[in-house]
């Protein structure tokens, strides 16, 4: 019984100090984030700003940002409510939000130097703008035989819409049989651009009977404006007159970027030749601009 204490003192009194320990480092209310959720929310949200302003989009407003923001808040199953009380309640509390910052900071740091080495880091919330547009506007299915009158399924899809950074993307079921007289088989896919230049993307279609999903992909990595899409779906170096080949389920689909659409087409623009820029009057542009500066120095001060 005398011991008691002792072991009281001993045991009980250290656990009591650690419990009061943690209960200090995490006394934020409910509906605040804690440390480490913070830093991750905060990295991802620093790293798709520096990423839409390396692809031009560089917005004034948080309106214009919200829609990437809210994908960020669902991949982290927040809301706006739980990040803006979270920003307040860590504001006034400076020290800890320091501490956040410096592993915001060397998450960037970090990442920073992975890309600089060569390591690919997809910015997930950029996929919210990627636009999927169908343009296949042919029969989506083809049967040849020997009494076909055609011996190659070309196509061209013309499109003025049609711009720099696109992704086409070609997707179909085929069957060649081993008694079909093409030799080399084919399926190509190709941009055509205004000046007559051409990019093509080629795969080796196979006669073994074997139906196969062909993917093919073809990204538009020249600065010039587009005349159309075209391509093989199914091509040869020679024919002997025995076709036997289905080719089915057939789609093109265009992958784009709704955001920055204005800017590719003047990107294209200053880079096509005799491009000539619109000249400013430059006297009402700096009356403008004084202007604007000194109703933003006298009536919204910083």
């Amino acid at each position: 019984m005398l011991n008691l204490p002792i072991k009281f003192h001993r045991y009980f009194l250290p656990l009591i100090a650690v419990i009061m320990l943690f209960s200090s480092c995490d006394s934020r209310p409910n509906g605040v984030l804690n440390q480490k959720e913070m830093t991750n929310v905060l990295t991802e949200m620093h790293k798709t700003d520096a990423t839409l302003n390396e692809t031009g989009l560089t917005y004034k407003h948080y309106s214009d940002k919200a829609p990437y923001y809210k994908f960020i808040f669902k991949k982290y199953g927040i809301t706006q409510a739980n990040f803006d009380s979270s920003l307040v309640w860590y504001s006034k509390n400076p020290r800890v939000f320091g501490n956040i910052y410096e592993k915001v900071l060397a998450n960037l740091t970090s990442l920073q130097k992975e890309v600089k080495n060569g390591k690919y880091h997809p910015v997930d919330t950029l996929d919210i703008t990627k636009m999927k547009t169908f343009i296949w506007n042919k029969r989506t299915k083809y049967l040849l035989t020997k009494d076909s009158t055609r011996t190659h399924l070309n196509f061209e899809i013309p499109n003025n819409n049609f711009m720099y950074k696109d992704a086409y993307i070609l997707k179909f079921l085929q069957r060649i049989a081993p008694v079909d007289s093409c030799t080399k088989q084919r399926i190509v896919l190709r941009i055509n651009y205004a000046n007559g230049k051409a990019d093509s993307i080629t795969s080796i279609a196979y006669h073994d009977s074997i139906l196969r999903r062909y993917t093919i992909r073809l990204l538009a990595v020249r600065k010039l404006k587009i005349k159309s899409i075209s391509g093989e779906l199914l091509g040869s170096k020679t024919y002997k007159g025995k076709m036997n080949s289905l080719t089915d389920s057939i789609s093109l689909m265009r992958e784009y970027n709704s955001k920055i659409q204005d800017s590719l087409r003047k990107v294209v623009d200053m880079a096509s030749p005799g491009y000539k820029p619109v000249p400013i009057n430059t006297t009402n542009e700096l009356q403008r601009n004084n202007k604007k500066f000194i109703n933003r120095r006298f009536y919204h001060p910083l």
